[in-house]
């Protein structure tokens, strides 16, 4: 007559919610060592088959190191281990749908990121970004490859520049796809470089001057011309 509610789970994997619980809840701080095996046998009344699959679950995750001989510590969760699976996901499937949907989101996020740069950017940020306009400058015409990761470093700073901390750890497995779409566009189509450094001087003046609105189209018009070059690159591929 009744189905059973919710999903249920087996002993490892509450042992591992209840570990991690204890984590995010700061019982436990990077680095710090966790109890021993037979301790933790004994505080969850469980054998330790279920403690050390549970305890291979949560390393597997990033969250714990076993160090044999030594224990069980707790890892610094970085911007790294979140960061990595969504790259990896994305190198992995890279084709010409992740080509346009990459640009699709950099289309929808990037104006308002730029908006908030204008807003937020410190001295730091235009310095670096005066510095990667000039090294751009400098590039030569078929170094590609330098030309594309200092596309990809612009764009970088200016999610720095937003004074939001979660929104370069957000963008980050986006941005990186760049280099890989920029060195398609740079080698492909003409007048690419300099479309790109016209625009970047346009953004980079916005984002001095603090004008938002200004820094916001300026990014939206870099945007639309990008999804024009990175849709003529994904026909080239067909």
């Amino acid at each position: 007559m009744f189905q059973p509610i919710g999903k249920k789970i087996t002993l490892s994997q509450e042992i591992e919610q209840k570990i991690e619980a204890s984590i995010i809840q700061k019982k436990f701080n990077p680095g710090e060592k966790l109890p021993t095996e037979n301790e933790l046998c004994d505080m969850f009344a469980v054998s330790r088959t279920a403690l050390r699959e549970a305890l291979r679950m949560l390393s597997g995750r990033g969250l714990i190191t076993i160090r044999k001989g030594s224990g069980i510590y707790v890892n610094d969760y970085s911007k790294a281990d979140v960061t990595r699976p969504m790259s990896l996901y994305l190198d992995l499937n890279f084709d010409k749908k992740i080509i346009l949907d990459v640009i699709q989101i950099r289309k929808t996020l990037e104006p308002l990121i730029c908006e908030m740069a204008a807003k937020n950017r410190k001295e730091v940020h235009i310095q670096q970004l005066e510095k990667n306009i000039k090294n751009f400058k400098a590039c030569k015409i078929e170094d590609y490859n330098k030309e594309s990761h200092l596309d990809f470093q612009f764009h970088t700073i200016i999610t720095q520049a937003s004074g939001n901390t979660l929104i370069p750890i957000m963008m980050e497995p986006l941005l990186q796809q760049m280099p890989k779409i920029r060195l398609l566009v740079y080698k492909k189509i003409d007048q690419a470089k300099s479309s790109a450094l016209d625009y970047h001087l346009l953004i980079y003046n916005m984002i001095v001057k603090q004008d938002a609105q200004g820094a916001f189209e300026a990014m939206k018009e870099h945007m639309r011309i990008a999804e024009k070059h990175s849709r003529a690159i994904v026909n080239q591929l067909d």
